[in-house]
Formats: C-alpha cells, sequence, structure tokens
C-alpha cells in the first residue's frame, strides 16, 4: 500500500484490484438472469450499484462508518457469467478461488463444504478471512456450481465491513445461492415432497449422548433430545417451529428442514428415504434407510425414535424444573442453573444465575479472575398448546418456546427451549 494513502482511500484501491467497478443506478429486480442461468436477487442488493460486465455482474456498495472511530467498508458481489463446462470442476473451482489477488489463499479456508443442490448439481463453498493481501479487515465467501455443461461461479467479499453490517450481507448472500438455477429446467431452493411422499405424523425423539472439548481445555458431558417432527405431507424438521407452521419454518430455517417418503406404504414400510438440507446454502444430503414401526414409536436405521404426544390447550403444570449447565477445565470454569416454576393457576416464575472463573498462567499458578450474576426474576402468565409453552410477563413481554415430555406419562424431565428441566423437590 502506498504510503500516506487514508484507510477508506486503501479499500477503494484495494477492491479496484479485485475487480473494475463502473457507476450505474440502482437495478431493483425479482428474478436476474445470466446466460442460461437465472436468480432471485435478493431486496438488500436491489439499490447497489450494478454493473453489466462481460464476464459476469458485479454490485458494488460502499459502506460509510456509524461511530466516529469508525472506517468506511465496502461489499462486492459477483455472478461471473456461466462457462461452458471444463471436465475438472474442482480444479477449475480452485482456479476461481485464486483467481482474487486481494484474498489469501494460503493455508485452510476457515469453511469447506461441497455436496449437492436440490437440483441435483455439484455444489463447493468455501469461506477465507481475515486480512486482504494490504492488511484490510476481509471476508470472502466463493460458490462453484457444476450443471452438466456448465459451471457457474459467484462470490461475495466484504472489506472493512462492521459486523452488523455484515451479518445479513451474509443471509441475502445463502439466499442467493439457493435460488440460483443454472439450467431452466432447474427449479432452485424449493423443499417440495414428491407425489406419494409422507404418511407420518407427530413428533418423535430420542436421547443422544457425547463428550465435547471446551474452551478451558477440558471435555463436556452433552446429553441432548435428538427430535423429529413429521409433517403428514412429507416435510419434516429436527427443531420445532414457533408457530406450529413447519412449511413457514422451512422457509426461514431451511438448514433444520428435509422431505421424506414412505417405501411400502405407512403400515408396511421398511424403508424412509431422506433429503436432508444441510447449512444455509442449501446443501442436499439423500438417504434411504430401513424403517420399522413399533406402537410408540419408529427406527430409522439403527436409531429407536419414541412418540412424543402434543400437550393438550391449555395444559396446567404443578412444580419447579431446574436445568443447569456447566463447563471446566485447566484454565477456568462456567457454570449455572435456570429454574422455572409453574403453577396450577397459570401463573410461572422464572430466574436464573450464572458463575465463572479464568485462571491465568500456568494450570499450577497465576491469578485467577471470578464473577457472578443473576438473572432478574420474571413472573406473568403461561399458556401451553401443542408442543409450545408461551410465557407473557408482568410488563407484557412474550416468550414461546418449544416444549415436549421425553416420558410420555411423567413430568419430570421437560425439554423447554430444547434444554433440558429437571422437575425439583419431588
Amino acid at each position: 500500500m502506498r504510503r500516506g494513502r487514508s484507510r477508506p482511500d486503501a479499500v477503494r484501491a484495494s477492491a479496484a484490484l479485485v475487480l473494475l467497478i463502473a457507476a450505474g443506478g440502482p437495478t431493483p429486480a425479482a428474478e436476474t438472469g445470466i446466460g442460461s442461468a437465472r436468480f432471485d436477487l435478493p431486496v438488500l442488493f436491489e439499490d447497489w450499484t450494478r454493473r453489466d460486465a462481460s464476464d459476469g455482474l458485479l454490485f458494488q456498495r460502499v459502506y460509510e462508518p456509524t461511530t466516529p472511530r469508525g472506517r468506511k467498508g465496502m461489499a462486492i458481489l459477483l455472478v461471473a457469467k456461466p462457462k461452458p463446462a471444463s471436465g475438472a470442476f474442482d480444479a477449475a473451482f480452485a482456479q476461481f478461488v485464486r483467481g482474487f489477488k486481494q484474498i489469501p489463499t494460503e493455508g485452510k479456508p476457515l469453511t469447506a463444504r461441497s455436496g449437492e443442490t436440490l437440483d441435483g448439481h455439484r455444489i463447493r463453498i468455501e469461506q477465507r478471512c481475515c486480512r486482504s493481501s494490504e492488511g484490510l479487515r476481509m471476508n470472502a465467501w466463493q460458490v462453484g456450481i457444476a450443471a452438466g455443461a456448465s459451471e457457474h461461479y459467484l462470490m461475495l467479499l466484504t472489506l472493512q465491513l462492521e459486523r452488523e453490517a455484515e451479518k445479513p450481507l451474509r443471509e441475502a448472500f445463502e439466499a442467493l445461492v439457493r435460488s440460483y438455477r443454472p439450467t431452466k429446467e432447474d427449479r432452485g431452493f424449493i423443499l417440495e415432497p414428491k407425489a406419494g411422499d409422507g404418511g407420518m405424523e407427530g413428533l418423535f425423539s430420542r436421547t443422544e449422548t457425547r463428550l465435547m472439548p471446551n474452551a478451558f481445555g477440558g471435555m463436556d458431558f452433552i446429553a441432548d433430545q435428538a427430535t423429529l417432527l413429521f409433517d403428514k405431507g412429507g416435510l419434516y424438521t429436527t427443531e420445532l417451529p414457533r408457530d406450529g407452521d413447519i412449511a413457514a419454518h422451512c422457509r426461514k430455517e431451511v438448514e433444520t428442514c428435509g422431505t421424506y417418503g414412505m417405501k411400502g406404504g405407512w403400515l408396511s414400510a421398511n424403508r424412509i428415504d431422506r433429503v436432508d438440507i444441510e447449512g444455509k446454502f442449501g446443501l442436499a444430503t439423500r438417504s434411504s434407510e430401513a424403517f420399522a414401526r413399533a406402537k410408540d414409536g419408529v427406527t430409522i436405521g439403527d436409531k429407536s425414535y419414541a412418540r412424543k404426544p402434543p400437550f393438550a390447550e391449555g395444559h396446567r403444570f404443578s412444580g419447579t424444573w431446574s436445568h443447569t449447565f456447566g463447563s471446566s477445565g485447566p484454565t477456568g470454569s462456567v457454570g449455572g442453573a435456570r429454574t422455572l416454576t409453574l403453577t396450577s393457576d397459570g401463573r410461572f416464575t422464572r430466574e436464573g444465575s450464572t458463575g465463572f472463573s479464568s485462571t491465568g498462567g500456568a494450570v499450577d499458578g497465576g491469578s485467577t479472575v471470578a464473577g457472578h450474576s443473576r438473572r432478574p426474576v420474571q413472573s406473568g402468565r403461561y399458556a401451553v398448546s401443542g408442543y409450545r409453552i408461551m410465557l407473557t410477563d408482568d410488563a407484557g413481554g412474550a416468550d414461546s418456546l418449544s416444549l415436549f415430555a421425553p416420558d410420555r406419562d411423567d413430568d419430570k424431565l421437560l425439554v423447554i427451549g430444547g434444554s433440558n428441566y429437571l422437575k425439583q423437590g419431588r
């Protein structure tokens, strides 16, 4: 970088070295075409400066600082013109990644994924950060799609962008990639069951345990409830929708959803075919597993799930349930508890506390920092319906949480908002 150049100028110069951006007015569009491909341009990009170049579509925006000490930032979206199939997609994708000098390519990418789109095309995704060749803070997401006779490449690059501005950009880019249709036969990201799919209905769960490394150099024992909520029409999700609408939930939380079809009909099915969605870019994983039905559950592959009936509208509880958590290791620990009291007249009280300690230096010495915080006591009324509990506090605030009981005949353990709550004093 030239001496004496200001940082905003450096941002503009760095971007100019990556791509030549020409001035242009906003071009709003719901559907945008480039060569044989089509994609839906998210609203967020519609007022960006756009250039139709010989090698693709370029979109640019300069972000003004939002604080007195902030700096100008820039974001660039590239949708490259489709290219004839190279016959060596992996090598061509690596060349695309290396084609931008401001994006360091030495070492491994921050994230790397490969798989299929819902249309059945190969897709590769890489994310790289954190400094450009000129020392600017950067993030780059690069995508390649191989679709038969053609290859397609897309990129989102941010320079000196504040985190609050970067998150919606990443989400919009993910939505654009999901909608990308390389050929006229493609439908894009439409998670839609096929004719004849479906057949099951309701919530099924199983307890899964594992050990995980934590930030303090120790190991945590994790016990979770793995859930599958099936819609009779052929959709399913691993997370309970906030309002019970699986279709609406799957449009927003795509990576928690999929479709399924029973082979042999519901009553005599012996296999289940599933399409799972992995990540926000919409990678599709297809599987076919053995299936068996039991009185109170199902077995998929080698995993058995028990059916969990929904609670009746207006169901009432009586007692106090507690969720405890903690991590510890040579360099410190953190732990806490949350309690929820529910009464038979429809009232609730909840509170929580967290404590931590951190040891500096070696394991056998160094200074220790400790702290403790307590969540303000909250109280109000609760309402139960199906697999949800709505907590409305006395100040008018509302919180909707998923809810089910792993034991259909007992409320000693409740899974609330995805966390295990044990009943106290029983």
